[in-house]
């Protein structure tokens, strides 16, 4: 109890001193002297820590990752200049909580954390307004926190409450550490961008749901227990599937520390509220037709099994079918498989669901379009959806539908969308993405059927797991269509740096599929696989480098336009314009004086 001493007789003083006695009516209303940040269950929090640190416990046992004890240095002086020593301290304590993933949390100002009893409290002078403004210049983002001062044991105490981040907090140098227990950890680069990036995209799915258990759909929970069950059968595991729902749920993690669903829970298992619609398929008979719509509001686990069955049956089956050499027949469909699963179930997962928008599928003969609510995740840009670890937006809810086997790991989902259409001769997928949306279309095209012949022998010849993967598919698909790969179309083309793209061609060089232009970071076909995709040998380019061959023209009387030469190539008109205007430096090359003298038909000739 709180040693408030109000009565004037000394042998009831003396009583109170021995056991600080007092009501616990009126604890609240005497201990309090400033009362304007903490919620009461926070303050009876700290008093439950006070009166066990008057009952004999020492302070330090009593911290945790939300509480922590500290003297005042003005108590006892142990340097010249107290006041920088207790502000320095806490600033770390408030960046250190502010990271934390904790809620709220607490430092106690004016106790001693290694001694018990009344004489732990030794007090402080401190004046509020001058802790909050020092800690508050003292981080980055500025961290306001809120203080309060009681009474304990006739000692005054200030409870500074340290909110929970939104962001990554630091010291004006950059420090920043996070409290893991009882200690304050210092953050690797790494994490502090981690913490970073995670703060920036909250997990929704993770809040606490308003509903109830009751207004779970007991079809979905079905339907969930049989995918589980599914799941667990195709990994070999032998568990048996939950037999309640607050099981299944618990299992899934969708229950919050109180063990009541949270919004992935509901976003799942629960009735959208009034009926909101939370897909729109429509359905194109004709390319540019008017749509047939169809309007889905459910939980998401029927949501996903009933879009699927709908676009399952009005997709045409088969467009193609090409005999192989083997004789063996490969039947392309207008659109791969993986490639709709990819994007339907990336599109449901990581959409934003805080946005009350649909998402929408537009299914023709020729496009199959998907637009979804909220952005690309946190640190992914377009240029890079193959190769960026995203964040991604709804983590319980992604853990839920990748244990149901709905969903894999966020970050290779765009990679086989790319994989699929490549290995079925069409064009990678359009990505239009903008702050509130992401869409996603896969266009049926022409198949190549020469492409994906060529794709089998060159599996025959070289294995099949290089040619199943992204890269393998991109460089085969650009030396097939021309006839030079230079690392900075292989860096653009595969989303990563130019030394990157070269330690991956120079790989593939190893396999005898491409090699390198003597000393140029460029490479070409070899003879085997040129052969082996059924391209002219004597028709490709020598070993030479574009500088090489462009010369080689030139001396043979021809004249070239930058145009003709880009997709005689496949390079850059960029880079051939430089390579040009290097040769006529060096005497080598000039521009026809009998033809236009700029513009895209501006030829050139040798010097």
């Amino acid at each position: 109890m709180a040693c408030i001493f109000k009565n004037d007789s000394a042998s009831e003083a003396a009583i109170l001193a021995n056991s600080c006695l007092l009501v616990v009516a009126e604890l609240f209303e005497t201990t309090l002297l400033h009362y304007g940040a903490m919620r009461e269950d926070e303050l009876d929090f700290i008093i439950q820590a006070l009166r066990s640190i008057e009952a004999g416990a020492t302070a330090d046992s009593l911290e945790s990752e939300i509480l922590d004890f500290k003297e005042d240095p003005a108590v006892h002086p142990r340097n010249r200049n107290p006041d920088a020593s207790l502000i320095e301290f806490l600033i770390d304590e408030a960046v250190c909580f502010s990271n934390a993933d904790n809620g709220n949390a607490f430092i106690v100002l004016g106790v001693a954390d290694k001694k018990s009893g009344p004489e732990a409290f030794t007090g402080t002078q401190r004046e509020l307004d001058w802790l909050i403004r020092k800690i508050f210049e003292g981080t980055q983002p500025n961290i306001h926190v809120e203080a309060d001062e009681l009474e304990w044991c006739g000692a005054r105490l200030i409870v500074l409450r340290v909110p929970r981040g939104i962001t990554l907090y630091q010291r004006p140098k950059g420090q920043a550490s996070k409290r893991v227990g009882t200690r304050c950890v210092p953050l690797t680069e790494h994490q502090r961008h981690a913490l970073f990036f995670e703060r920036a995209n909250p997990d929704y799915t993770a809040h606490p749901s308003r509903r109830g258990l009751e207004e779970l759909d007991m079809t979905a929970v079905d339907q969930a227990r049989h995918l589980l069950a599914q799941a667990r059968a195709m990994s070999g595991s032998q568990e048996p599937v939950p037999a309640t729902a607050r099981e299944l749920l618990g299992e899934l993690g969708l229950l919050d520390g109180s063990q009541n669903p949270t919004y992935a829970a509901e976003i799942l298992f629960m009735p959208p509220v009034s009926q909101q619609v939370t897909v729109r398929h429509l359905l194109r008979l004709v390319p540019g037709g008017e749509p047939r719509t169809t309007e889905i509001s459910a939980p998401l686990i029927t949501t996903y099994l009933r879009l699927k069955e709908l676009i399952r049956v009005n997709a045409q089956q088969e467009v193609e079918r090409i005999a192989l050499a083997t004789g063996q027949e490969v039947s392309i469909k207008a659109f791969p498989d993986t490639a709709v699963d990819e994007l339907v179930s990336n599109a449901l997962a990581h959409r934003d669901w805080v946005a009350a928008a649909a998402v929408v599928i537009d299914q023709s003969p020729i496009a199959f379009s998907v637009w979804s609510p909220g952005g690309l995740p946190t640190g992914v840009q377009r240029d890079r959806v193959l190769t960026t670890q995203s964040i991604p937006r709804n983590p319980r809810l992604m853990t839920a539908l990748r244990m149901l086997g709905l969903a894999e790991e966020s970050s290779r989902g765009f990679d086989r969308m790319w994989a699929s259409m490549l290995s079925s001769g069409r064009h990678i997928p359009e990505l239009r993405a903008e702050e509130s949306f992401v869409e996603v279309i896969l266009s049926s095209g022409r198949v190549d059927t020469a492409f994906v012949k060529a794709l089998t022998e060159l599996k025959g010849a070289f294995g099949a797991e290089p040619f199943d993967s992204v890269n393998g598919l991109i460089i085969a698909r650009h030396l097939m269509d021309n006839q030079i790969l230079l690392c900075h179309t292989a860096a653009q083309l595969m989303q990563v740096s130019e030394d990157q793209a070269a330690d991956t061609l120079r790989w593939y060089e190893s396999l005898g599929f491409v090699e390198q232009l003597r000393e140029a970071r460029e490479w070409i076909l070899t003879t085997k696989a040129r052969s082996l995709m059924g391209l002219h040998i004597e028709g490709h380019i020598a070993a030479t480098s574009v500088q090489d061959w462009i010369l080689a023209q030139l001396k043979e009387g021809a004249a070239l336009t930058t145009r003709e030469v880009a997709e005689e190539l496949g390079v850059d008109r960029a880079i051939v314009t430089g390579i040009l205007r290097h040769l006529r430096t060096i005497g080598q090359a000039r521009i026809d004086p009998d033809g236009p003298q700029r513009g895209p038909n501006t030829r050139w000739v040798l010097s």
